[in-house]
């Protein structure tokens, strides 16, 4: 595939030879504030397939975008993978620089308005200067994509825009900053209608995909939604691009596990008409689920409701699922308690 500049896709990126290269210290996400986990509610774990609904709930402006206690290092891992992986984190489309510069305009007056204090991080950090994309030879200066990095650099959540498409009206995906991606990489989706970037995920085609792009229609400007998904991982990682980065011939024990949750919006922009998809991504120790029993219990259910497909997919990034869904039930009903500090 040709992205903005003429690149072209390289499939053998550094994240390819060094899964873990960009590990997260597991003790700050072990400590951290989980309160978030209250969110995979009702709505967002539920029995039965979870392709079958958008799950989604109305959010307040202010409430957009979340800056939280891990804002610091998270930034500055984002610096660090923009730096370091660039080709293949970032891409947009010719044509698409409208939407990247509204997007970007978009970030930056939520945080001038929100957090005030944290609102130039990018900006003023002089070592990125040769890594944006309007001031490298890595992407056309005049697509806007510069403008979308640097609005991803201020903010936890990942960027990425959908625009729709003149030639067959659906939607495509004609822009993205996504420095900590859940087994996905942009280049492999640029450029593709929403069905087909979704098309690994069983069931789909045939359950959501056509909800999806009417939800995109009717969408509008000022209204913002939000919706969770969540999955188990081996470990604490921000950057995961391939789902090999978390398989393993070991077989770890369920506490020993990590809740991997996206925090998704979608957001329609005023003047190009594009929609705007944040994702943050936020991990707990499966140990935290302990103060959190009616959750517990919720995920097993969900598990339980699982085809065999989606079982095949989503089985495989961690240990035998069944082990997982019975030690689930045992911290529901209070009989597992986590091990007493050493």
């Amino acid at each position: 595939m040709t992205v903005a500049g003429g690149m072209q896709e390289d499939r053998t990126g550094p994240y390819g030879r060094e899964p873990h290269r960009f590990a997260v210290d597991a003790g700050t996400y072990r400590a951290a504030d989980h309160g978030w986990l209250t969110e995979l509610d009702g709505l967002s774990v539920h029995r039965g397939a979870p392709q079958q609904r958008m799950a989604t709930r109305a959010v307040d402006g202010a409430d957009w975008l979340r800056v939280d206690g891990l804002r610091e290092p998270e930034l500055a891992l984002r610096h660090r993978i923009l730096a370091e992986a660039h080709p293949e984190v970032s891409a947009a489309v010719p044509g698409s620089g409208a939407a990247c510069e509204e997007a970007a305009a978009l970030v930056a007056s939520w945080l001038a308005e929100h957090h005030p204090d944290r609102y130039d991080a990018a900006a003023a950090d002089p070592g990125m200067e040769g890594v944006i994309s309007d001031a490298s030879d890595h992407q056309n200066p005049d697509d806007g994509l510069g403008a979308l990095e640097r609005a991803a650099l201020s903010v936890q959540e990942d960027l990425c825009l959908m625009e729709r498409s003149p030639h067959t009206g659906g939607w495509d995906l004609t822009a993205g900053v996504v420095l900590f991606p859940s087994y996905w990489r942009i280049l492999e989706k640029l450029g593709h209608r929403q069905e087909a970037i979704h098309g690994p995920v069983p069931h789909y085609a045939d359950d959501l995909a056509g909800t999806v792009t009417r939800f995109f229609d009717r969408l509008r400007p000022g209204r913002i939604v939000s919706r969770r998904n969540w999955g188990f991982a081996a470990h604490p990682l921000l950057f995961v691009p391939q789902i090999g980065v978390l398989d393993t011939s070991d077989r770890y024990l369920p506490q020993d596990l990590w809740l991997r949750s996206e925090r998704q919006t979608l957001r329609a922009l005023p003047d190009t008409g594009a929609i705007l998809f944040t994702i943050k991504v936020q991990l707990a120790p499966a140990t935290a689920l302990g103060e959190h029993r009616d959750l517990a219990a919720r995920l097993a259910d969900a598990i339980d409701g699982w085809s065999p497909e989606m079982l095949a997919m989503r089985g495989s990034r961690y240990g035998g699922v069944r082990t997982i869904t019975t030690w689930l039930r045992s911290v529901a009903d209070g009989t597992w308690s986590p091990p007493a500090p050493a």
